[in-house]
Formats: C-alpha cells, sequence, structure tokens
C-alpha cells in the first residue's frame, strides 16, 4: 500500500479531526532528535504573517486552483491515532472496503498532484518520510531539511507525494501544524476554529506554525463508496470496554486471533493494547520496563506440589498444574514450584543479597531489581527436577530430563523459557533454565512457532540488557 500520508491527531474520536496537512515553509523547522527519535521542530519565529494573504492572488503564483484535489483521509487508532491520507481513489476505495485497520474519515485539505514527476508552475514539492519508530509520516517544504532528515536513520525517504503552495494567497487557507512529545506525532489542520481550540484548550499539542497552504476550491474527486470493512483492533467499537476490563481473550478476539495481535504489536499497529497493564499475561517487565504500579499485588494460589509459600496467579496455575503432572506421567521426572510470587520487598531483599555477594554486574545479572521482576506479576515459575531422592536446585535443572521436556513442551500449556542461552545480550539475565513465565496458551504457540528466543523480539520491543 502506498502511503501518502498518516500523522498523528491526538484529538479524541468526539473532536472534529484536523485536516491534517504538512508542510513547513522554507526555513521554519529543523531536525533535531528527541527522546531518541528524530522529531521535526520549527525554530523561532516561524508562524507567517497572515496579513500578507489578502495582498496576493493563487493566480500570482502561476497555480490554477481548479486542477487542485482534495485528499481522501483516513484514521487509524491503532497507529497511535495517526491519520493517512492519499490522492488515489482506487487506493482509498479499497483501504475503505478490505482495510479494518483504517476508518474513513471523508475528503480533507486540497493539493497538486505530480504532473509527469514534477509540480506544475507555481507550487513546490513536499517530500515524505516515514518513521517505523513513531508510525507515522513527515512532510516537509523545505528541501535543506528534508536533506537533514534523510540523514537520520530514524527517517525513511520515500519522495515527493505532490505539491503545495509555499507562500500566502488569496483563496488559500493557512495549514497549521502542532508537535506532540506525548503521541510522538505531528498534527495538521487547516481548520481555523480547529487550531485555536486545540491552542487554547489541549497542552498535549505545541503550535509550530503554518506548514504550507492550500487552496480551498477545485476539482472534485470521485466518492469513496459501499459497505466499510469490519473495524479491527484498536478501529473496534469494543476495544476500549476489553481494556479497561483487561480482558486478554476478548483483546485477542477483537485483533482476529493470537497472531494478529503479535504481528500488530510488533508493527506498531496496536497502540491501544497496553504492554505495561500487569493484569494482562503478555505484560512485559525487563530492565527498562518496571511493573506499574510498583505496589502491585495479584492474587495467587500455592500450587500442589510446592516447595515454597508463593503461588501463581488464578489464570497460570492450572496450566502449570497440567504442566506438572503431564512431565511425571511422560516418564522425564518431577518438577516442583522452588519460586512463584515475589513481594516488591521481598525482590529487595533478593536483590540486596545477590549485589553485595556477586557485585552489581554479576548481581544484577542473576536478580532483578525490586519492581523489574517477572514474580511479582503471579506469573513467573522458577521450577526444579524430583527424583526418588528428592528434588535438586534450580542450578542443577539444566540438563535434566525435567529441562528437557519444559524446553520442549511448556509452550503448549501457555509457558516460556524466559531468560535462554546466548540471550543475555537482550535480556539482560544469565541463562535461567528453570525460569518459567506465562503468557497464554494462544500467545505462546505463536512464540513456538514463531521461533523465537525472548520476550522482546517476539513483541518488537528494544533489548533491554541494562536499567536506564
Amino acid at each position: 500500500m502506498t502511503f501518502v500520508g498518516a500523522e498523528g491527531s491526538l484529538l479524541s474520536r468526539g473532536t472534529v479531526r484536523a485536516s491534517w496537512i504538512r508542510r513547513m515553509l522554507s526555513g521554519i523547522a529543523a531536525a533535531v532528535v528527541l527522546a531518541g527519535l528524530a522529531v521535526v521542530v520549527p525554530q523561532s519565529g516561524a508562524v507567517a504573517d497572515a496579513d500578507l494573504a489578502a495582498s496576493e492572488v493563487v493566480a500570482d503564483a502561476g497555480a490554477d486552483p481548479s486542477s487542485s484535489r482534495p485528499i481522501y483521509r483516513f484514521w487509524g487508532a491503532g497507529y497511535g491515532n495517526a491519520h493517512f491520507y492519499t490522492l488515489d481513489h482506487s487506493e482509498a476505495q479499497n483501504l475503505h472496503r478490505t482495510d479494518g485497520w483504517w476508518a474513513y474519515e471523508g475528503t480533507d485539505f486540497r493539493v497538486w498532484p505530480l504532473s509527469s514527476d514534477t509540480c506544475v508552475s507555481g507550487t513546490d514539492p513536499v517530500y515524505r518520510f516515514w518513521s517505523p519508530g513513531f508510525t507515522s509520516h513527515f512532510y516537509t517544504m523545505d528541501s535543506a531539511e528534508a536533506d537533514k532528515v534523510r540523514r537520520d536513520n530514524n527517517w525513511q525517504y520515500e519522495g515527493v507525494r505532490f505539491c503545495a503552495l509555499s507562500a500566502p494567497a488569496n483563496g488559500a487557507a493557512e495549514v497549521h501544524r502542532f508537535w506532540s512529545s506525548e503521541y510522538n506525532k505531528h498534527f495538521y489542520t487547516a481548520n481555523a476554529s480547529e487550531a485555536q481550540d486545540l491552542r487554547a484548550n489541549d497542552r498535549s499539542w505545541s503550535y509550530e506554525g503554518v506548514a504550507m497552504y492550500a487552496p480551498t476550491s477545485g476539482a472534485t474527486s470521485a466518492p469513496v463508496t459501499g459497505t466499510a470493512a469490519p473495524r479491527l483492533g484498536c478501529q473496534s467499537p469494543e476495544m476500549s470496554s476489553a481494556v479497561a476490563s483487561h480482558d486478554a481473550a476478548r483483546i485477542t478476539r477483537l485483533f482476529g486471533g493470537a497472531g494478529v495481535l503479535r504481528s500488530a504489536i510488533a508493527d506498531g499497529r496496536a497502540s491501544c493494547v497496553p504492554l505495561d497493564d500487569p493484569a494482562l499475561p503478555w505484560v512485559v517487565v525487563n530492565k527498562h520496563r518496571a511493573i506499574a504500579p510498583l505496589s502491585y499485588t495479584p492474587s495467587v494460589t500455592e500450587p500442589s506440589g510446592s516447595l515454597v509459600d508463593g503461588g501463581l496467579r488464578g489464570d497460570a496455575i492450572g496450566s502449570y498444574e497440567q504442566m506438572q503432572r503431564d512431565v511425571a506421567s511422560s516418564g522425564a521426572g518431577s518438577i516442583a514450584l522452588t519460586s512463584g510470587y515475589r513481594s516488591y520487598n521481598t525482590q529487595a531483599a533478593i536483590h540486596r543479597a545477590q549485589v553485595g555477594s556477586l557485585g552489581v554486574v554479576e548481581g544484577e545479572r542473576l536478580a532483578a531489581r525490586p519492581g523489574h521482576s517477572e514474580h511479582q506479576l503471579g506469573l513467573a515459575a522458577d521450577v526444579v527436577a524430583c527424583g526418588g531422592g528428592g528434588c535438586g536446585s534450580m542450578y542443577a535443572f539444566a540438563g535434566t530430563a525435567q529441562e528437557r521436556w519444559v524446553r520442549e513442551n511448556s509452550w503448549r500449556y501457555g509457558w516460556i523459557v524466559r531468560y535462554e542461552s546466548g540471550r543475555t545480550g537482550t535480556t539482560g539475565y544469565n541463562p535461567e533454565p528453570w525460569h518459567l513465565r506465562y503468557i497464554g496458551a494462544d500467545f505462546a504457540r505463536e512464540y513456538h512457532d514463531g521461533g523465537y528466543h525472548t520476550l522482546e523480539e517476539f513483541l518488537g520491543l528494544p533489548a533491554a540488557p541494562n536499567y536506564r
């Protein structure tokens, strides 16, 4: 699919959505790095003098408004409230009818299409970039700025997509530009009242000035018709209640299955799905991501055969006990839980002991800091091998028949071996073949079938070898 514009809107679905146009006047912006990603932020004094508009006319610029066309606009909640724009009617029609990730919102601001790969006289090219990290597009009319952004690895240059006016003109609307560091998105609108409302009432957005000028009349475009595709994922009207109720099964169903949900999370199309909700089985806790809130305390039950106090959460204990029975019936021997839920304070004591004994670097490869341990979720199980002579220690688990069985079969029960050998650079922990993590049966199947070895890789998250 050819993207002609996707940018973020922080406005609610009940707000009239901005006509999001992009581009900056020459010299109004500079590419900088913000929070590790390239963000385009205007230099001071960038706002054009609107009073000049009355003294100029479109004809003076040599651009004929009658040849301009409106852009079709779509909204995608899963992309972090992004918008998508295209001049291509067939693409818009196909998107409306077949792609449930986008909701059609009508036609928007007007631009001039390329003619033989060049801009019509009196208009200037609009350069387009795509950022997988921001899951949005960025547009600029400033060739110097475009050159800077081309050199930034966070952005992929996609060429010139259409043309616009870079100077005020009679009969042309100002396109206002905003930036949100909260959403890592730019937002554009030619609606003066909407821009004023945003500036006055929404602190999530910072006003950056006039980005470009767009004609207010011109050629019409064929309408988008037909029944819209069923809304998927974050577009589903049921999604907000499913997330609010921490209903993992329902969230998965609304995305069309665990495989679709996993791909959507990894590809940045599932911004509505929290990865920090401790009530959900796919919550990610590592050296970059602490449990929120730090006081989180689940309701746990101690499974049969447990060697210590500290149980497992209700959504994990049944599958654990079934796995425990099946490994025993397989002839591989028995396993027992030697560590399940740990409170924040218990983890703090373990962390102090390991760091005190081994030093910070080695100690923190074995013990998480308090608030960063999966055990506080009630979804982690440290297991040991048991036989006629009793049970061994965690450190003796590797290489046993039970360890081999668990490594090969735990996914069938919704569990994964969280810290595998050779993955310390991603997880920050030494190999722990005894440390199992419940992520749910459907996700564990996707994890196994996809050949993944870390939860970070599985969900498209950055490696977390060290605390930030």
